[in-house]
């Protein structure tokens, strides 16, 4: 009866345990059955004989590792053993049970290393009697899972029966056993997953392949560690295939990590003109103790318009400057290629297409507009607020925007034709600077330092693209002023769309059934005209007082002063004025610096012949001129006499071989008198 009762209480402590921890997927409860082999070596009789010789005998186990500290280790046991007396017939048998406690230690997701003490009651048969005393023991051991509910251990235990006069059998028994885990048909399931997923915006589709959307969180629920593990993403309506997200190899049990979320989507997303809401897929790919497991969990993924973007960064405005569009193309290059010829460059090249393409926009009716729902103003001060963008060729298409489509448009212009653009913005605004070509050192030759701004070495013309109404030099000393302004309270951003292009590249998007009427080149012309002279007109008067006024406090004398007026006519591309200074500086041909400079002038007035006789008479009174040796031999080029042009590079190469580098004559055009044969010819050596 006592026997019945002691194997029923110990069948109960272990199952209860297993009811307990089945709510914790973390903790381990297994069953084990272990067969022994037993080595006595204690008590002694007649002198130096143990007692028992060499039995046997197994063991009913159950096993709890907690979750909460997987380092702990609690058994409960029933263990049945046969000690056989050392040299006579019959032998002990042993029902024991009890418990231990230990710890223990993973090295790998399948190996176990254990140490642990305990002890309960043994009951002992034998033909003399019953006895029913206490024990002790204490063992190492190591455990390989073979699989989730599967694995084999193998042991050493050292156990003592004791008795009220002293040990009735001492031992090491040698212990190899199955295990199983009572949960494990559900190991290998527990992985959580959380996920914190952005709004996505469609302009940056191709930005989400290297830049996250959002996160999840990935939560190891089990007690053993998952390897190879693979997150992916996948939203089936809007891309290819599932997206890798990362490979983190091994989570341990209990480990959590969090994963950025990137996502290839395709064009396809493009074709979101209103906010919407698509199913997408997270999955988890890993191995659990040798088995391939794959967990998939569905999520909501919320998309934006196509024209939404935040300011969160002002870089991102990039993506919609769609230089390579056909109807930015078509329109910017058509602009170019017509003002081109007309004259010699103010400034510079780059100036000059500048300028007659923010008049263009004036002639074409574009006009500033504010969005009451999305005014920038507001918007800008609130990184998480939606912005609505216009594409450049909507913007056309519409003839009107906020300061942030305008600026969008006029940079998308400038770059299909090769400038440089830069976003400007200052606090609740944005408008655009473009490189002028300069370097700060010649720009200053020509414009105030307030004109211009500096960055990596090169002058930035700053234009408020808002007053487009008001032409290209209002625009100009508006943007100028808004830069003075916020540069000198810290408060001025300046992004380069190239540098924001290799973060937010910009996307492929052409709007169907979009017409412009690029107003006709006569038109074009003639508006650039008109405003080019008020430029000139505006820049040359402070410019030549100021020449005036630093060569009187230099002690400069006549000659010098007009020969230094000159050049700043000649880069505003006022040649009729700048002929009338060099002429007069040049005093008959007595001062080299001049004649070279009159040879420029007639150069780029289309007269390579006059300008030749001029750079000679300049190289006989200076012959290493570096500004007439270069002249001379591009007009010696544009008359044909290359073999002349060559001499004269060749001693340039000499005299000033950095200018020498800068001159191809093979790809620089011929300059002509004609007006029905013009083109675009640039002289960059001014002699002053």
């Amino acid at each position: 009866m006592k026997y019945s009762r002691l194997v029923f209480l110990l069948s109960l402590q272990i199952l209860l345990p297993t009811q307990v921890l089945q709510a914790s997927p973390a903790s381990d409860v297994s069953l084990n059955a272990v067969p022994s082999l037993s080595i006595a070596f204690g008590p002694i009789v007649d002198g130096d004989l143990p007692l028992f010789d060499m039995g046997g005998g197994a063991s009913l186990r159950g096993d709890l590792r907690p979750g909460f500290a997987r380092f702990l280790l609690g058994r409960v046991a029933l263990d049945f053993d046969y000690l056989p007396f050392n040299g006579g017939a019959g032998g002990l048998s042993v029902l024991s049970g009890g418990g231990a406690i230990g710890l223990a230690y993973d090295p790998s997701a399948r190996i176990s290393l254990r140490a642990f003490a305990g002890g309960g009651i043994y009951m002992a048969f034998a033909e003399v009697g019953t006895i029913r005393n206490p024990y002790a023991e204490g063992g190492l051991e190591a455990f390989l899972r073979l699989g989730p509910t599967t694995g084999l251990g193998l042991g050493a235990r050292l156990r003592q029966l004791f008795t009220p006069t002293g040990p009735l059998y001492q031992g090491v028994s040698i212990q190899l056993g199955i295990g199983y885990d009572l949960a494990g048909g559900r190991k290998g399931t527990e992985i959580r997953v959380e996920e914190r997923l952005d709004r996505v915006f469609p302009l940056f589709y191709s930005y989400y392949d290297k830049n996250p959307a959002g996160t999840i969180r990935i939560e190891n629920g089990e007690s053993a560690a998952l390897e190879k593990v693979r997150v992916s993403f996948y939203a089936k309506q809007y891309m290819d295939g599932p997206r890798l997200c990362a490979d983190l190899g091994t989570l341990r049990g209990g480990e959590s990590r969090d994963v950025p979320v990137y996502a290839l989507f395709n064009d396809a997303i493009f074709k979101v003109t209103e906010g919407t809401k698509t199913a997408g897929e997270i999955l988890v790919e890993y191995f659990y103790l040798g088995g391939e497991r794959r967990v998939s969990k569905p999520v909501t993924v919320q998309v934006m318009n196509r024209n939404a973007m935040q300011w969160d960064d002002d870089r991102k405005a990039a993506a919609f400057v769609t230089a390579k569009d056909p109807l930015v193309l078509g329109f910017a290059k058509n602009v170019a290629s017509t003002v081109r010829y007309e004259g010699a460059p103010p400034v510079s090249e780059d100036f000059r297409t500048a300028a007659g393409l923010f008049q263009t926009l004036k002639l074409y009716g574009l006009g500033y507009a504010i969005d009451p729902k999305t005014p920038f103003t507001e918007l800008s001060a609130d990184a998480a607020a939606v912005d609505f963008l216009q594409f450049p060729n909507q913007t056309l298409a519409y003839r009107a925007g906020d300061c942030d489509d305008l600026s969008t448009l006029y940079a998308a212009l400038l770059e299909a034709v090769g400038i440089g653009a830069a976003f400007v913005t200052t606090p609740g605004h944005i408008f655009i600077a473009f490189d002028s070509g300069l370097g700060p050192d010649k720009a200053e030759k020509i414009l105030s330092p307030e004109d211009f701004l500096t960055r990596d070495g090169r002058a930035w013309i700053p234009v408020e693209v808002t007053a487009v109404k008001d032409g290209f030099f209002r625009a100009w000393r508006l943007g100028a002023q808004e830069w003075n302004r916020a540069g000198a309270s810290g408060q001025g951003g300046f992004f380069p769309i190239r540098e924001a292009w290799k973060t937010y590249e910009p996307v492929g998007f052409v709007e169907g059934g979009i017409a412009v009427a690029i107003p006709s080149p006569e038109r074009i012309v003639a508006e650039y005209r008109s405003e080019i002279r008020r430029v000139q007109e505006a820049l040359a008067g402070p410019r030549v007082a100021a020449i005036q006024s630093a060569d009187r406090a230099a002690g400069r004398g006549p000659q010098q002063s007009a020969n230094r007026i000159g050049v700043l006519y000649a880069q505003l591309g006022m040649l009729d004025k700048a002929v009338e200074q060099f002429t007069a500086a040049s005093k008959g041909g007595s001062y080299a610096p001049a004649l070279a400079n009159l040879g420029n002038a007639l150069y780029l007035q289309g007269d390579p012949k006059a300008a030749y006789a001029q750079y000679m008479k300049a190289l006989a009174l200076s012959p290493d001129n570096p500004t007439a040796l270069a002249g001379a031999a591009r007009a010696s080029y544009a008359m044909r006499d290359f073999t002349r042009s060559d001499e004269l590079l060749a001693r340039l190469r000499l005299a000033n071989p950095e200018l020498a580098a800068r001159i191809d004559l093979a790809s620089e055009a011929v300059p002509t008198a004609r007006a029905s044969e013009a083109v675009s010819v640039e002289v960059d050596a001014w002699d002053d």
